[in-house]
């Protein structure tokens, strides 16, 4: 299985300066199109807009629309639930499970179930988690049936070497580790991919490897990158096979 994940878009159609985001998104989006073999599908890791606003859901969607591969998602601390919710409907690839409070759900592809698990904190932009979302997490990834599991989430749920701010992007190391524990004793994740720190960082969490990456906004990307992909946008592929992640990077 072919996995393109994308980060952090950050749309803000009220801010001037924030136009080459857009272009920075469809870009990344044609590259994906043009990659052989195709992916099998794109997830994006959260922060989808910036201020949240129908504006900038509807601009994000229109770009995104233009994905060949099918396109699932989840929220970041600059997201919110309600216009999540309208602007993007994933049960064309046979999500299910996310009818509740949060977006949490799971959707199984090319023999491989993807989870998407709900980091976002109403009272800051770290990462929060609790025992409601924690109890259907574990029912989703519980419903795999042999299948590996790929995690994607916005905040990785356990410290990260050199990134600003704290090495832990959660409010309440409690909350992180509730989410850690439900991870580490599924049976079956291969990997977990996140956003959040507009990084590309590699860790683990249980046992199971863990990476995040740049953003595609390559105004907000703080990746070290050569000369060559400086003020550009960058996103991952993740290959799974025989039970194993592999991940690089490509530039636009």
């Amino acid at each position: 299985m072919l996995v393109a994940q994308i980060s952090d878009t950050h749309i803000a159609t009220a801010d001037p300066g924030a136009g080459s985001r857009l272009s920075d998104l469809r870009r990344t989006v044609d590259a994906i199109n043009r990659l052989s073999p195709a992916p099998d599908v794109v997830l994006h890791t959260g922060d989808v807009v910036h201020d949240a606003t129908a504006e900038d859901y509807a601009a994000a969607r229109l770009a995104l629309s233009r994905l060949a591969a099918p396109l699932l998602a989840t929220v970041g601390n600059r997201d919110r639930r309600p216009a999540f919710r309208r602007a993007f409907d994933f049960s064309a690839c046979g999500a299910n499970g996310g009818d509740g409070e949060f977006v949490q759900y799971a959707a199984d592809v090319a023999g491989v179930r993807l989870v998407a698990a709900d980091t976002f904190d109403g009272g800051s932009k770290l990462g929060g988690y609790c025992a409601g979302r924690a109890e259907r997490l574990t029912q989703l990834v519980g419903a795999a049936a042999g299948r590996p599991i790929l995690l994607f989430l916005h905040h990785p749920p356990v410290p990260l070497p050199e990134i600003y701010g704290p090495s832990l992007q959660f409010r309440d190391a409690s909350e992180a580790d509730l989410l850690a524990g439900v991870i580490a004793r599924a049976p079956g994740v291969v990997g977990v991919i996140a956003g959040h720190v507009h990084r590309s960082r590699s860790s683990s969490v249980g046992g199971v490897p863990l990476s995040t990456m740049g953003s595609i906004a390559a105004d907000l990307n703080f990746d070290e990158l050569p000369d060559s992909r400086r003020g550009r946008p960058v996103f991952h592929l993740h290959r799974i096979e025989s039970g194993m992640i592999s991940t690089a990077s490509v530039g636009v």
